[in-house]
């Protein structure tokens, strides 16, 4: 009878392969691009992208730290330090097409505590949703600060939108939603909060959006100074209808080539197009230094902290 694999040599060889996986996702596009990269990084004024670069750090360790309140909400959380290296850790998985193995490189560090990972799943759904929804509250009040006429007229509809937001973030409403959602893929999906939870939940993600939208702003004036700070609400929103876009396009790794379109194609209303493209460029650069220079962090966290332990 063959003796079954220790399990946490399985996790490790997981952990490589995954790890294997995202770098030579990443490495390959970044080679493809290079010429792209190259040409327009001249343009920009690097001081200002460093600005904008820390707002995005923010950004994401904020996400992260949401992360960890919603899984304190709903009983499966680790202790802070160990679930903000599985959250940082589980970003080298946007680089890979599927969303799946953000989830799996999560789980594998939630399995080492022994925390529920029905639970966990749920939570990493609870994050997806409210991170669209969030998103979707930027760009429906980007919506007031629009670049032309086309909306004047219908600026009573914009305030409709908002109430209908805060009304379909009723988590009856949602699970209704995800009923059927369920039936589909055969599984039982269900948000397990009250809508005040919800609520709460979903503002701390707006505002978190507002940070990396004027993170994003401060990114277009490093390429084009003279965009006005009265159109930062509307890249906000550009950044935000592009994020959203992104998530759901689960074919691309890190919505790769979707966000870029958007943006390029919403910058293109109050800018020359040449800027625009160089902005739908940078901001691939923007996210991807920030993201990957965390998760290299945990990664080296993860590794001293195992020798430590060796070593004791």
């Amino acid at each position: 009878m063959k003796k079954k694999p220790d399990k946490g040599t399985v996790l490790k060889i997981v952990k490589i392969a995954f790890g294997a996986l995202a770098v030579i996702f990443i490495a390959w596009y970044f080679y493809r691009n290079w010429n792209e990269f190259s040409e327009k990084i001249t343009s920009v004024d690097l001081g200002v992208f460093a600005v904008a670069l820390l707002f995005y750090f923010v950004y994401k360790l904020s996400l992260a730290s949401l992360f960890h309140y919603i899984t304190k909400i709903n009983g499966c959380s680790i202790s802070y330090g160990k679930a903000l290296t599985a959250y940082l850790l589980s970003i080298f998985g946007k680089y890979i097409p599927g969303k799946v193995f953000m989830l799996a490189a999560r789980l594998t560090c939630y399995k080492e505590e022994n925390a529920p990972l029905s639970k966990v799943t749920v939570c990493f759904f609870i994050e997806n949703i409210c991170t669209l929804l969030g998103a979707a509250m930027l760009f429906i009040l980007s919506l007031f600060f629009f670049p032309n006429e086309l909306l004047d007229n219908y600026r009573w509809l914009t305030i409709l939108l908002i109430a209908a937001f805060f009304i379909c973030i009723n988590p009856k409403i949602i699970n209704a939603v995800l009923k059927v959602i369920g039936k589909i893929f055969k599984k039982e999906l269900e948000i397990p909060m009250k809508y005040s939870q919800i609520l709460k939940v979903v503002l701390m993600f707006i505002g978190n959006w507002l940070i990396v939208g004027y993170g994003f702003f401060i990114l277009v004036r490093s390429v084009n100074p003279l965009v006005g700070w009265n159109e930062m609400l509307f890249c906000a929103g550009v950044f935000g209808i592009s994020a959203i876009m992104g998530i759901l396009a689960i074919f691309a790794p890190s919505g790769l080539g979707v966000r870029e379109g958007i943006i390029l194609a919403g910058l293109m209303l109050i800018m020359p197009e040449s800027d625009a493209a160089v902005i739908s460029v940078i901001s691939r650069l923007w996210q991807s230094i920030a993201e990957l220079t965390l998760a290299a962090g945990a990664f080296a966290v993860t590794l001293v902290t195992k020798r430590r332990r060796k070593t004791e």
